[in-house]
């Protein structure tokens, strides 16, 4: 259900083409306040098959941070593409606060049953963390979000590199991932994409804004998403047979019944491009061909759903090592037990 990747930009821009693409002078005075007694040095913008325009950002005294930056307005976004910075922020801010809330759960007299500490420790060891972000136009003229970096490489860069072992040892732990992120529900008991269920922490709420639009089933919430995607396509002209697959979510979409509990997948989760991976040799230095691998987290964190965690692209054709860390981090969550069997049966 995810976009189609966009084309990667130059890892190396010329510096005339990074003046005109990103206001500086403006990006030093944020940065001034957001980590106070540092400034910015050697800027670079990464090559990526996102559609945020990423950024590398050197500060003085030797942190790295990243700052995602809105497409150009040139740009033509698709429907679910249109809030991908706030979304990606309001996640963020969702499962960094997930681990407070499990502490409070877990407390003694609590009578709320939360997701198990390990399983959301684990989460906030894989997610950025968030600095600032601004979903309006009027700080850098585009919304914008500032992270600290993520450790390591993207998988696409890496998996040549890796053993079978370690590549089984990567997967593994994006079971256990993919599992952490299904512990964790939708607050309303609402389904749909994060921008419809969760409230934006970083916009001011007016008494006149209109409520969460969240979907009370699963049924309906897939629906709005494959909506979403053939009126793109009907927009741009494509041809694709729009009834058929209308009516073939008709006659099927009882189906989706199944899933009554709204559980946080993020559809693309299992991307090679969007996974990040850190490689380390024995002596703790991470280098291209050492020993050792570790998942440090996800480039973008922008297409999260609350649904069914079969839809996340890491069950299209799952590995042993996923289904393990899937299965080894809790007890059988996925209510759909017949697309489960028929999804593992595939892959064995």
């Amino acid at each position: 259900m995810s976009c189609s990747p966009r084309a990667a930009v130059s890892s190396r821009p010329h510096l005339t083409s990074l003046m005109y693409s990103l206001p500086v002078r403006r990006l030093k005075e944020i940065l001034s306040h957001v980590v106070p007694d540092v400034t910015l040095g050697p800027v670079e913008q990464l090559p990526s098959t996102q559609l945020p325009r990423l950024y590398a950002l050197s500060m003085s005294d030797d942190r790295k941070l990243l700052l995602s930056f809105a497409p150009s307005l040139a740009v033509r976004l698709l429907r679910q593409e249109s809030t991908i910075l706030s979304s990606e922020a309001t996640l963020v801010y969702f499962i960094a606060g997930s681990g407070r809330r499990s502490e409070m759960e877990g407390s003694p007299g609590s009578e709320i049953e939360g997701p198990s500490t390990p399983v959301v420790a684990n989460l906030q060891r894989l997610i950025p963390k968030l600095l600032k972000h601004s979903s309006n136009n009027r700080e850098m003229a585009y919304p914008y979000s500032i992270f600290q970096n993520t450790k390591g490489a993207p998988l696409s860069t890496l998996s040549i590199y890796l053993s079978l072992s370690e590549r089984r040892t990567v997967d593994k732990q994006l079971g256990t991932m993919a599992r952490g992120l299904a512990s964790l529900t939708s607050p309303s008991g609402a389904f749909g994409t994060v921008s419809r269920v969760l409230p934006d922490p970083f916009t001011p709420v007016s008494p006149t804004a209109p409520p969460m639009t969240g979907s009370k089933s699963w049924a309906e919430a897939f629906n709005v998403l494959l909506e979403g995607i053939l009126r793109d396509g009907e927009d741009m002209a494509v041809l694709l047979p729009y009834d058929v697959v209308r009516s073939h979510y008709q006659r099927l979409s009882w189906r989706l019944e199944a899933v009554t509990l709204p559980r946080l997948v993020v559809l693309d989760a299992g991307s090679a491009t969007n996974v990040m991976v850190e490689r380390r040799s024995e002596d703790g230095e991470s280098v291209a061909t050492g020993e050792g691998v570790k998942v440090t987290g996800l480039r973008s964190w922008s297409q999260g759903v609350f649904g069914d965690p079969l839809l996340c692209n890491l069950f299209d054709d799952p590995s042993e090592g996923f289904l393990e860390g899937w299965r080894k981090s809790g007890e059988d969550i996925i209510e759909d037990a017949e697309s489960i069997e028929v999804t593992v049966a595939g892959e064995s």
